[in-house]
Formats: structure tokens, sequence, C-alpha cells
């Protein structure tokens, strides 16, 4: 698989027709070596896609989705590919594709997510493990895997394992090593509490260790909670990451009926955020480049015994009746409770601060709660 990696800046010059596979725009571990699995298994076993989508010209490349100078901002992402001998600098990232030049010759696969704003590119396949957005539509042409597990890194170990298990292909075990960090990460080290893995995710993970890593039963328990911990504290160094930095080291942007909210995402407390320096500023500097109207903060943070701290922030930029729907629809979500309890903060812009209870209810759940508030402005 490394040499494959090497290969692909090269192949994605000289390609006419080329399939990008690309994780979300936060750009997460999961959503990185994603990508990269899922684009050598295509590469190594191209039947899986249309046959009106590949040829035996078009190339398979993978695409980390984010800009090059905020790739030191994923900092477990960095470390993690690091220790996998993967070259940072032999990857792509998305403001190295010329999208707009060639729409109609670069087809997508999309990981860890399944809508794009690269609505001028054809989706010929999908590997997500987050709930349908109902405004989704689908190539039904396309291959699709959507299943709610706890890492998409799950979904692309299950289809690599078949293939390992009868060919023994040298790159599926480098590929599936790299998976198998995410995997522990995505699901908290399989914790009860934050209660992520699905047995699908346990399955993968076990077959990885003994299959790949040569990992005992009996090792396997420390050998997760050492790995765990070493991607707690890559994630969580923020040393060299100003207060306006760390706002876009994990975002996601939400935009519709002319109205933006965007949601950061921390390795922190959001209460532990609010003590750095000149953060206020850094907040509105953030919205200001973002067009936000309303931002917010989702603090978590992993302690050393492994249980999880969520809180979060509510800042109307310029519209505190959107952020005021935004609230009032967390605190009466019937489907599931965030378990939210104010907070008295002092912060600029009228802010609004919750512990969050309920440490299961993640930004997945959220999303679809202020897409529904953002979907009833319109008329």
């Amino acid at each position: 698989m490394l040499s494959y990696l090497q290969q692909c800046r090269g192949l994605l010059q000289r390609a006419a027709r080329k399939i990008v596979v690309i994780g979300n725009e936060s750009c997460d571990l999961d959503s990185a070596v994603s990508a990269l699995a899922l684009a050598y298994h295509l590469h190594c076993t191209p039947d899986v896609l249309q046959r009106n989508s590949y040829t035996k010209d078009t190339v398979i490349v993978p695409v980390l989705n984010v800009v090059r100078n905020e790739l030191p901002l994923k900092t477990e992402v960095t470390y993690y590919l690091k220790q996998q001998k993967i070259a940072l600098d032999e990857l792509i990232c998305s403001d190295e594709i010329e999208w707009e030049t060639e729409p109609n010759n670069l087809d997508l696969v999309l990981v860890d997510h399944h809508m794009t704003k690269l609505a001028n590119h054809r989706i010929v396949g999908i590997v997500d493990h987050r709930p349908v957005d109902g405004a989704a539509k689908f190539n039904s042409e396309a291959f699709r895997t959507i299943e709610l597990v706890g890492s998409c890194a799950t979904l692309v170990g299950r289809e690599l394992m078949s293939i390992f298990q009868d060919k023994q292909v040298p790159g599926y075990a480098d590929a599936l090593e790299l998976l198998y960090g995410a995997i522990v990460l995505d699901t908290v080290n399989f914790s009860k509490e934050a209660d992520k893995a699905r047995q699908l995710d346990h399955d993968v993970a076990g077959f990885i260790e003994k299959n790949v890593k040569n990992i005992t039963p009996e090792n396997c328990s420390g050998y997760r909670e050492s790995l765990f911990k070493s991607l707690v504290a890559a994630r969580s160094d923020v040393s060299q990451l100003n207060a306006y930095q760390l706002l876009f080291k994990d975002l996601k942007i939400l935009h519709q009926n002319g109205r933006t909210v965007s949601l950061p995402g921390f390795p922190m407390a959001v209460q532990q955020y609010l003590k750095l320096a000149e953060c206020s500023q850094h907040v509105n500097q953030f919205a200001c480049s973002t067009q936000s109207n309303v931002v917010l903060l989702l603090g978590m943070k992993v302690l050393p015994d492994g249980s999880v701290r969520r809180d979060i922030g509510i800042i109307p930029i310029d519209d505190k009746p959107l952020a005021e729907k935004i609230i009032s629809a967390l605190l009466e979500e019937k489907s599931i409770s965030f378990g939210l309890e104010r907070i008295e903060t002092v912060f600029a812009n009228g802010a609004v601060f919750f512990q969050q209870h309920n440490l299961k209810a993640s930004r997945k759940q959220l999303i679809p709660i202020v897409k529904s508030v953002l979907d009833s402005l319109q008329g």
C-alpha cells in the first residue's frame, strides 16, 4: 500500500480519467485512513465500481479533505500516519485538485459522509456510518454502504478482510493496520460509557488483532489502551495552536436558507477553550472568515481513566433568534436527550453554555437537529 500511495501524485497528473476517494471536511483520523485504505482497495479491486465509471485508463487516488496548510492542525492524523511510515508530503490534499476544470473526467467516492459540496462531480460510491440525511439523493448505479457503526474504518475494514483472507495481499495487511487506530479512537476504546462500538467494530478490530498484528487475547486490552491513549494525546496536543487555529481543527459547517452555522469540535472542554488568550477575538475572526451567523462550540475531554466529559457553547454572532431556536430544539428534542445543564459563563455576544450529561450524544446526533432548525426558516 505504501508504494501505491507514493505513486498517486504522479498518477493523478498523468491520468485523463480519475476517481477520487475523499473523506469528510473535518478530515479526522477516521475519514483520513478510511479514504487511504478504500482507495487502495478499489485500486486493487476495481470491479466494485460501475463499468461506465472505470476503464483501463482510470486512476483511483485518495484525497485528504483539508487544504495543505491546515493539515498540521489535524494532529492525531499527522501523528498516526507518521507512525505508519506514511510520508505526509506524498499525500494529496483537497486544494491540490483542480476540481472545476474537469467535472466530466473526475468522479467521487465519498467516505465518512454521503453528501458533498462537490456537486459537479458524479458520485460512484459511498461508505458511511452516519444516519442518512433526508435531503440526500443517491446515484442508483453507485455502490453504497451506509451502516450505523462506531467507525467508518470498520466498514472499510470489513471489505478488506475477505480479500486479505483469500489472497493474503501484503498491502492489505498495511491497510487493515492503518484502519485499526481509527476504530479504537472512534469507539473511545470500545468504552461502554461512550456506547459507540457495535458488534461489527468488535469483529473487525478482533480480526486485525489476530490476523495482522498477532496480538493475543490476553494482551489485547493493554495494547488497545496504550494505542488509544497515544492517539488521544496526539489529538489533544494543541500546544502549537492558538484559539483561532483550534476552531478549524475539527470543523463542520451547515449552510441552509441563507444562514450558516459552524460547529467546531475541540479535544478539550469548551470551558477550557474559553480560557485561551484572545479567545473572544478569535471566535469573532473565525465567524467572519466562515460567514457564520451562529457558532456552536463542542467540547469533548477524555480523562486519564478513559471517561469522557462533554460541553457545548452556542454563540449568536449576528442572529440571536436563530441561536435561541437551536437552543430550544436541543432542549426539547424527543428522540434523544442531550442532558444539558446551563453553565453561567461570562462571554461576549450573549453566548449560552451547557454541560452535557448524556455522553453518548455527539455532533453526529446534533447536526440533524440544527439542520431541522435551518429548514424551518424556509418561508
